[in-house]
């Protein structure tokens, strides 16, 4: 399993109340002990389209966690569609 930053939906619900109290992301890269890149990531994979009262991008923690499995589910070796049909 890939080793993210942030492991579980509350992590990242810890993240979305933290960064909708307008801390910046380095803020919240020294709050959380995580780096810079990583909460940028994070924010970024997050992102719902909406903004906030600042203007800023929204951080939905729903939205992140439901990036991370479709990105889980598709990793590992494929089928080859030849060998599906075979018996």
């Amino acid at each position: 399993m890939a080793d993210y930053a942030f492991r579980t939906l509350e992590d990242r619900r810890n993240l979305q109340d933290l960064y909708e109290t307008g801390l910046s992301p380095r803020e919240l890269s020294e709050k959380m002990e995580k780096t810079v890149t990583v909460i940028y990531t994070e924010l970024r994979r997050g992102r719902d389209g909406t903004r906030l009262e600042d203007g800023r991008l929204k951080y939905d923690a729903t939205v992140a966690q439901r990036a991370v499995n479709r990105s889980l589910e598709r990793r590992g070796r494929k089928a080859s569609r030849t060998s599906q049909g075979a018996t």
